[in-house]
């Protein structure tokens, strides 16, 4: 499993920050005055970010732990558990760094940000 996510106005894929010291600790909410606008298709997700004038794709992997980001603020190791429910299973090592980066991502991205 891995992740996708693409900046139209950069043109390429996103460079992530450093996950190795990422605080599992810190909450992260979607801004509520994010306002972003999506549109689906059948293997990605678009979203728009009228903010800052961005355009992600995301893969539905990607898309899911957005979605769990827009039902309310939660810390990594919440929405590891989260996520955990969805797919019935605890994540692997691989996973988990996977679902780190695309958080890291989304922060860098300014998708979400911590409370």
């Amino acid at each position: 499993m891995s992740f996708f996510l693409w900046d139209f106005i950069k043109g390429d894929l996103t460079i992530l920050p450093s996950t190795q010291s990422f605080d599992r600790k810190l909450v992260f909410h979607v801004p509520d005055n994010a306002g972003l606008i999506w549109s689906e298709w059948e293997d990605a997700s678009i979203v728009y970010d009228p903010r800052s004038g961005h355009t992600q794709v995301l893969n539905e992997f990607a898309r899911e732990l957005l979605a769990l980001y827009e039902d309310g603020p939660k810390s990594l190791d919440q929405l590891l558990a989260e996520f955990s429910k969805i797919i019935d299973a605890e994540p692997d090592a691989t996973t988990t760094q996977n679902i780190i980066e695309t958080v890291a991502g989304f922060d860098n991205m300014g998708l979400i940000e911590p409370i």
